[in-house]
């Protein structure tokens, strides 16, 4: 695995920890909590599988479910963000670091459902 991949996998972890972390302290529910969870671990694992070819073996066609839970999970977190509310910035610019932030966490999260794409292509390859 590239030294890039590792730095990347690490501060996945990181936000992940991080949000769970925020989701206990803003009191969303156990579900949210786990749902999140699950969906940043499935980003980590597809990280890790695509340059193990023993865990691709192992992953096989559930890699394709878990895909489709990772987007789905981050399309509904995504939906139910808390918006931006600084009362020393106006309300376009907090429509702004609404838009700038989702955009953001799906360009951040992107090499995760890259990776999954990639293990099920090698799957049918």
């Amino acid at each position: 695995m590239p030294w890039w991949a590792i730095v990347y996998l690490v501060i996945l972890t990181t936000v992940i920890v991080i949000s769970i972390i925020k989701d206990r302290i803003d009191q969303k529910s156990i579900y949210y909590q786990l749902g999140e969870l699950v969906s940043g671990v499935i980003g980590v694992l597809f990280i890790i599988s695509y340059w193990n070819l023993d865990l691709i073996a192992l992953l096989s066609w559930l890699s394709i479910p878990l895909l489709i839970y990772a987007i789905s999970w981050d399309q509904y977190a995504l939906a139910h963000l808390r918006k931006s509310n600084y009362p020393d910035l106006t309300e376009e610019e907090n429509r702004d670091m609404d838009k700038y932030s989702r955009i953001f966490a799906i360009m951040f999260i992107l090499p995760c459902y890259i990776a999954g794409i990639l293990i099920i292509y090698k799957l049918f390859n």
